[in-house]
């Protein structure tokens, strides 16, 4: 499809996504390397949600991810990590965000600028362009269908 579609005019790409364990946050990191390797996106941020029980000391650091718990707010419910603020700030083409909106950074990333906004799993029809559904766990094939699916779409502006 040209770069008329969706996919196609996503230069910049905000990903957030629930932390399971340690392989399928692999799984995420290895999926998105196949699908970024064929597309136009430039700019990648990837925000992963972490329980309370996990301490994200103890994840391998990437300069792509921004690891974020529950701990990473203040009393009055202020985000705390400054880099993910600075990066919150920034405009982005696409979010993806993968997973329950059931988590307080929800609010901080509605306030981040995102020409298009899609769901995956999760509902929000204030919020999100698109929700889709799919029953699956295995990282690639999820973001599989999503690519293929957005890329059926022609974007006119």
């Amino acid at each position: 499809m040209g770069n008329k579609s969706l996919w196609g005019n996503t230069k910049s790409l905000l990903v957030v996504l629930n932390y399971v364990n340690d392989a399928q946050l692999k799984d995420y990191r290895k999926a998105l390397d196949q699908i970024l390797d064929k597309s136009h996106v430039k700019k990648l941020t990837i925000v992963v949600i972490l329980p309370k029980e996990v301490d994200k000391a103890t994840l391998h650091p990437h300069f792509l991810i921004y690891y974020h718990s529950p701990n990473d707010f203040s009393f009055w419910g202020q985000l705390k990590d400054v880099l993910l603020l600075k990066e919150l700030e920034k405009k982005f083409d696409l979010l993806l965000w993968l997973g329950s909106k059931d988590h307080k950074i929800f609010d901080s990333v509605k306030t981040t600028e995102c020409t298009r906004k899609v769901a995956v799993n999760c509902s929000d029809q204030q919020f999100f362009d698109m929700e889709l559904g799919m029953q699956t766990d295995q990282p690639a094939t999820l973001l599989n269908y999503v690519i293929n699916t957005i890329n059926k779409i022609e974007v006119y502006e």
